[in-house]
């Protein structure tokens, strides 16, 4: 499926305008003056068409005994609603509700392959449609679908408009829902009567359902730094193609995660993504792991053993520490890349395979190539489209976003409750050189929830301050400044309280206010 038809597109909190913010007030008091979906969603089609120009609403709700998706469409100007049951993965709506991702087609008029379901909506005239899940803390329980027969321009803003009308939608169904007896209550919540909430409460139950229908390009990397922003760029890119990735990075710096975001949104999103580690396997099995072997190939060879090239095809081989591969193997890659077949270890039988290689290395390959440890024909090979990860130094004004995610996804594991993060950690961790990048700053993050015994995060500053520190000193004022405008952006201008942007830094209210003065900042650039 090409990755320009189905876009998991990260939207910004920030940009959503006065004018949608009233549409999500109005959207508040229509699901609390209308008792029934009958009555609702209609009302929802017409408030659209006038605001939006988007001419229809698609409700599918999500049948688990049956594996189906009951599907109601309601038409701007149209009194009743077309209805019908569908199995979940033949229609958008399934799709969207078991990913749990927005599916968003801009023009279904230029989209040159498009899955049936979607086949069938531009034959009916439709041109732009973004279907979103229905997700509360509590049940999966559909998706949500909005089409017009024109082009809308994908705006962040309405996006996110969308997103946030998604997750009161899901507010309100699963209220009216429950107390119908239609969905039952699950067993790890007490069966509570649910109010449909009014505008304010609906953004905080937004708020906390964020997590649980993440809607993200990328849900698994964290951060919005300039640096990541155009790796990510490039991913998105090179995903759509079948071109060979060649990751070039330091160890920890998450080019696993890059592989599988390559895989998630590349045509072969639905065939196996298999990796090895060429340095976590003996030379001496490597060659049989890779490309299988035959019963009495080798001693202990005691049945047939089909290799992870094999395992791959049609789907995508990550090969990871590629520069640590052995020169005995390197010639038998290089001939699977140019000819896509290959010979199990004791077979003369060739196999033909589809595979997509991404590989992966710490390693400088233009060294090993000067010293003769690696194969400058396989270099070339592998080297289509190179990717650098960068180091986590190079990144520092992700490395708040980063503290507070692993430190929400450990404390919710050990079941602590962590609210604060001091200053002068923040400080610490700010400046320390990251040798080991990522997966250092998350080892360490989960020992410090271990040790917390209160809501303030306990971390051992003496090791981040140790004459061994392989950063120095003081941030930049242009890291420094991007921190604060992230900040400043996640806050929505707001500088003190729990949800401020001091908190978010783990700065003082007064020290982010002298900060901002020194770097020119205005808050209320930010302000919703």
């Amino acid at each position: 499926m090409p990755q320009q038809t189905l876009a998991f597109d990260s939207v910004d909190l920030s940009e959503l305008t006065p004018a949608h913010y009233s549409g999500l007030l109005d959207l508040a008091h229509l699901a609390m003056s209308h008792p029934t979906s009958d009555d609702f969603f209609p009302t929802v089609a017409l408030r659209l068409r006038h605001f939006l120009n988007f001419d229809f609403v698609t409700l599918g709700l999500y049948d688990s005994n049956g594996e189906t998706i009951h599907l109601d469409a309601w038409q701007a100007g149209h009194a009743q609603k077309r209805s019908e049951s569908i199995p979940v993965y033949t229609c958008a709506s399934g799709w969207a509700c078991k990913s749990q991702r927005p599916l968003l087609v801009q023009d279904l008029d230029t989209e040159p392959k498009l899955p049936v379901f979607l086949e069938s909506l531009r034959q009916l005239g439709v041109r732009t449609y973004y279907v979103f899940p229905l997700t509360t803390r509590r049940h999966m329980l559909g998706a949500i679908g909005y089409g017009s027969l024109y082009v809308i321009p994908k705006m962040n803003a309405t996006l996110e408009f969308f997103r946030r009308s998604a997750a009161m939608i899901a507010q309100f169904l699963d209220t009216r829902l429950s107390s119908d007896g239609l969905i039952a209550q699950p067993d790890c919540v007490q069966a509570t009567s649910v109010v449909t909430p009014g505008y304010e409460q609906a953004l905080q139950d937004l708020d906390r359902s964020d997590q649980a229908g993440q809607d993200e390009t990328f849900p698994e990397i964290v951060g919005s730094s300039a640096r990541l922003q155009d790796l990510l760029s490039q991913v998105r890119r090179v995903a759509a193609t079948d071109a060979t990735v060649l990751l070039l990075g330091e160890t920890g710096t998450g080019k696993e995660l890059v592989a599988r975001a390559i895989h998630r949104l590349s045509p072969r999103a639905h065939s196996k993504f298999v990796s090895v580690n060429c340095t976590a396997i003996p030379t001496e099995l490597l060659e049989s792991e890779l490309f299988g072997h035959e019963k009495g190939a080798f001693t202990g060879a005691m049945d047939r053993r089909v290799g992870r090239w094999e395992l791959a095809d049609k789907g995508i081989l990550l090969l990871d520490e590629v520069g640590d591969l052995p020169s005995t193997i390197q010639p038998k890659l290089l001939r699977v890349l140019e000819g896509k077949e290959f010979e199990r270890l004791g077979s003369n039988q060739t196999v033909k395979v589809d595979v997509r290689l991404i590989a992966a290395t710490n390693q400088d390959l233009h060294r090993s190539i000067a010293e003769g440890r690696f194969r400058e024909d396989l270099f070339y090979r592998l080297n289509v489209f190179p990717i650098l990860v960068p180091p986590l130094r190079e990144r520092r004004s992700d490395i708040p976003a980063l503290v507070r995610h692993f430190v929400s996804r450990y404390a919710g594991e050990a079941k602590k409750s962590i609210a604060t993060i001091p200053a002068e950690a923040m400080d610490a961790l700010l400046n320390w050189g990251w040798p080991g990048n990522i997966r250092e700053l998350q080892n360490l993050m989960q020992r410090c929830v271990i040790l917390t015994t209160s809501p303030v995060l306990s971390v051992p500053l003496e090791e981040l301050r140790s004459s061994k520190k392989p950063s120095s000193g003081k941030l930049s004022p242009e890291v420094e400044r991007e921190l604060i405008l992230q900040a400043l952006k996640e806050a929505g201008g707001v500088i003190g309280g729990v949800s401020g942007a001091a908190n978010r830094l783990g700065v003082n209210r007064t020290t982010l206010y002298s900060k901002m003065k020194r770097l020119n900042i205005n808050p209320i650039e930010f302000q919703d």
